[in-house]
């Protein structure tokens, strides 16, 4: 994709459309610089919305823009190099990487590109299928031209256990002793 078009994880500036995919750190850089976030419109979804406001108090709210899973929205942007208009539709699908996050599927003048973000897509969990299944019916049997998939944990020296079998390993004695907050996967994922 052109530069200066779309950012997505990625807050310095001198883009027209942003994109969060979650709110971990990793993925926020730019977003707390002194002055607060005024660069353009920020798609997120609901989740990361209402959080973003406080985990950084000076964006400039008026410029969140929430998506819902498997909600799209039109675009209109400007090619930098050449000033034609640019069409594109994203459609936000669900990541399953903690709550909010989602994936971003884009599609348009520029042609259809997949973002993954952090994602955990566990086989056999309905979730899951259901999140595979919000995206083949976003391609509508369209291929994905360009894939920018986030491996960064996609080594076979790590191994991630199924989130029942995480939550199985806490007991209730554990809760009883010790202070454990779990992060769980709201409604709108």
């Amino acid at each position: 994709m052109e530069e200066g078009l779309v950012s997505v994880d990625k807050f310095s500036g001198g883009s027209q459309a942003y994109f969060l995919t979650h709110l971990h750190q990793d993925h926020t850089r730019g977003l707390g610089a002194a002055g607060g976030w005024r660069h353009g419109p920020l798609y997120c979804s609901p989740t990361t919305a209402r959080l973003l406001p406080i985990r950084f108090p000076g964006i400039d709210a008026s410029l969140i823009r929430p998506l819902a899973p498997g909600a799209s929205a039109s675009i209109s942007l400007s090619s930098p190099s050449s000033g034609q208009s640019l069409s594109l539709r994203v459609t936000a699908i669900p990541a399953l990487h903690c709550p909010g996050s989602l994936m971003y599927l884009f599609r348009g003048d520029l042609g259809c590109m997949l973002y993954t973000g952090d994602f955990r897509w566990e086989l056999g969990c309905d979730k899951a299928r259901r999140a595979k299944q919000a995206l083949l019916d976003a391609l509508g049997g369209d291929t994905i031209d360009v894939l920018y998939l986030d491996n960064t944990y996609c080594h076979p020296s790590l191994n991630f256990p199924p989130r029942p079998v995480v939550a199985e390993q806490f007991t209730a004695d554990d809760a009883l002793t010790r202070n454990i907050i779990f992060g769980t996967i709201t409604s709108d994922i």
